[in-house]
């Protein structure tokens, strides 16, 4: 039987806090086991990590990224993944939920793999990136920026599933139907909040940005 991993990067400063009801759902809804960047071990926390990586045949990551590397810690600058031990994930089925990660993907040549665009989950995020396909996140609110994380996560709890995640174009199809749940949500429950077309449209653009590869 496959083994999946799932590495959960639970940051000190609460930023990936969100993605718990995800977690939540996955580890009822798959067979797999839960890793973290755990500072408080015993032993070396990124060798638990990639120990539990090397007998994986699928490995699901959830925490911060870049386009050049996956976080085990943006709290305290600490790489998990970069171009220099990128092998560690060769030949692996890989699903990424961090900012920039279908960025990561291509410059790194990984196949068999799942990505996503940029993911303004907090508001340092929205003030750094200001502009976002045209969008001014820099305008948004706490309150629009958990908007926009709580129905990534309805999404994506309505998306995986044992057999979409053993076939990623079925997930992203998946994944672009519950997107648009979301936005007719989005629309038609959040009038009053004067971003909310902006909200819709920064959902559109979570699964545009979608690479598969």
């Amino acid at each position: 039987m496959s083994k999946i991993v799932c590495i959960y990067i639970q940051e000190r400063d609460g930023t990936t806090a969100f993605l718990d009801p995800l977690i939540e759902h996955i580890r009822s809804a798959l067979t797999l086991v839960i890793v973290g960047y755990d500072i408080d071990s015993e032993d070396d926390p990124l060798e638990i990590i990639y120990q539990a990586t090397s007998t994986a045949d699928t490995v699901l990551f959830f925490g911060h990224g870049t386009s050049d590397r996956l976080y085990a810690s943006t709290v305290d600058n600490v790489d998990l993944f970069n171009k220099n031990n990128i092998d560690l994930l060769a030949g692996k089925r890989l699903f990424l939920l961090s900012c920039n990660s279908a960025d990561f993907i291509k410059k790194q040549r990984i196949n068999k793999a799942f990505g996503f665009g940029m993911l303004p989950t907090s508001l340092d995020d929205a003030r750094k990136w200001k502009n976002l396909h045209g969008i001014h996140i820099e305008d948004f609110t706490r309150n629009d920026i958990s908007i926009y994380y709580h129905a990534l996560v309805e999404i994506l709890i309505n998306a995986i599933t044992v057999d979409s995640m053993t076939d990623y174009p079925l997930l992203k199809e998946k994944i672009k139907f519950q997107t648009s749940v979301e936005i007719v949500k989005c629309l038609l429950q959040h009038k009053d909040n004067a971003n909310y077309r902006d909200i819709a449209d920064l959902l559109y653009y979570f699964q545009k940005d979608i690479l598969i590869q």
